[in-house]
């Protein structure tokens, strides 16, 4: 099997395990003040790595359940089991989940599956980018009034709050159409590549959360970066990613602008400095 077969058979299989206990009672447990897990998280990503390694047992894998690679692993499988558990544990039917596969540190493939929906968003590198084997639709819009825009925002009491996501959605929320949280960044992504949202950014988020769905935006011809306006990498902790390269620059703007004015706000002795939007 070809490795995109591999990791959409990969993706099936744990996502028919996380549909058969969807709707039940969930013990869930804190792994961070803001994150939570359940059993379903880890026995899914059990199924995912159990299945890749039966068809590539030399390859290496980083997941949000406890995979950790090898130091200068040539092939390693990113992989979130259960994207938006917080979503899944309340009865909130928005969650997926995310493979991808990075070759010497270039991503290879992409599959993002949302097992209630039975929607399977793939694509590999050069490749294109599909929703259940069909090549993806752009929809383009006449301007950025007419955008829906999804943003993820780290929850306040969170340790590494970089203030970011908030300010930049009080600048965004006078110039866009609409503004949707999901709850599931990687969902928003494949979103992102298949024309039903036009932008997603969010910070302080992990390689799981979005090599997947980086390069379904790249592959359906979108344009998917960091804040600093650098490309999706397995160390980016951020994302700005949209069909329309000229949406993306818009708010990469506005994210750089927001950055600066938050170090100036922070920088030792400062006062009094004004937050974008709120003046």
């Amino acid at each position: 099997m070809q490795a995109i077969d591999v990791a959409i058979d990969a993706a099936h299989r744990a996502g028919s395990h996380i549909r058969e206990h969807f709707g039940r009672p969930q013990r869930t447990e804190m792994k961070s003040p803001t994150e939570i897990v359940t059993q379903v998280d880890r026995d899914a990503e059990q199924i995912i790595v159990r299945t890749i390694r039966e068809a590539f047992p030399g390859d290496d894998f980083l997941g949000e359940e406890g995979h950790t690679p090898q130091e200068g692993a040539e092939r390693v499988w990113v992989i979130d089991p259960l994207d938006g558990t917080r979503n899944y544990a309340l009865g909130i039917p928005i969650f997926c989940v995310s493979i991808a596969l990075a070759v010497r540190g270039h991503m290879a493939l992409g599959v993002i599956y949302d097992p209630l929906r039975n929607e399977t968003f793939s694509a590999e590198l050069g490749g294109g980018a599909f929703l259940n084997g069909v090549p993806v639709r752009q929809l383009q819009r006449k301007g950025l009034n007419e955008a829906v825009v999804c943003v993820g925002m780290v929850p306040a009491q969170s340790e590494d709050n970089p203030e970011l996501a908030l300010p930049m959605l009080v600048q965004m929320r006078h110039v866009v159409a609409a503004m949707r949280n999901l709850g599931s960044a990687a969902l928003g992504l494949a979103y992102v590549a298949s024309g039903r949202i036009d932008v997603s950014y969010q910070d302080r988020l992990s390689a799981w959360d979005m090599l997947a769905g980086a390069l379904l935006v790249n592959e359906a011809g979108g344009v998917a970066t960091d804040f600093h306006g650098e490309p999706i990498v397995l160390s980016s902790d951020s994302i700005i990613a949209a069909l329309d390269p000229d949406f993306h620059r818009v708010v990469l703007e506005i994210a750089q602008d927001v950055g600066r004015l938050r170090d100036v706000a922070t920088a030792p002795g400062a006062v009094g400095v004004p937050q974008p939007g709120l003046d």
